[in-house]
């Protein structure tokens, strides 16, 4: 995932926050590995200021997250450098 995509994601669930739910929202997403540090901070920063949301990212590999979002199996999932 790139900036934008993370920033989108992160709207997302904000505007998701929301709605009248009082179960918690968990977005899945899978992909690249060597963004992961990055957005495993992002991710437990964001859930700071927004408890009822989790964010859970696979670092399974670029190739493997992109074949993984053709099954639906993550809410996104994104190759970096293409």
């Amino acid at each position: 995932m790139n900036r934008l995509t993370v920033a989108l994601v992160l709207a997302a669930a904000g505007g998701l926050a929301g709605t009248a739910s009082a179960a918690p929202i968990q977005i899945n997403g899978a992909g690249a590995t060597f963004p992961y540090p990055i957005y495993s901070k992002w991710f437990s920063e964001y859930n700071k200021l927004h408890p009822d949301i989790q964010i859970n990212y696979q670092s399974i590999g670029s190739g493997a997250g992109f074949a993984s979002s053709r099954t639906r199996r993550f809410s996104s999932a994104r190759r970096t450098g293409r």
